[in-house]
């Protein structure tokens, strides 16, 4: 199945071709449009633990900097983690899972 970015691309080529009206065309092109909005990941920098300090460590993930890498240990994370889609650093996979733990909560605990 393609995918909808290239579809509405074709769409566009087709009615700009006079293979269909405007009305099929704005018809089509408003169903073939994602209900996702578009995230431009590339515009982000790499997560990168190291950057962060131990207060911003605290904050985004309940622990502090040190005490991540110790969990990495202890709990036997490999330094690489394959996903479905690409390779994951491992201490990047364990602050994904301490963030989402620590979402719900995100008041300050003064």
């Amino acid at each position: 199945m393609p995918k909808l970015r290239v579809v509405r691309d074709c769409l566009l080529l087709c009615h700009d071709q006079n293979y269909i009206n405007d009305e099929e065309f704005l018809y089509l092109y408003e169903i073939n449009q994602s209900k996702n909005p578009d995230f431009p990941y590339w515009i982000h920098d790499r997560f990168n633990l190291d950057k962060l300090n131990d207060s911003e460590c605290a904050a985004e993930f309940r622990f502090l900097k040190s005490d991540i890498y110790n969990l990495q240990e202890i709990l036997g994370i490999p330094d690489e983690r394959r996903c479905y889609n690409r390779l994951v650093d491992g201490i990047e996979a364990l602050c994904i899972l301490l963030e989402q733990f620590a979402y719900p909560i995100r008041y300050s605990d003064t």
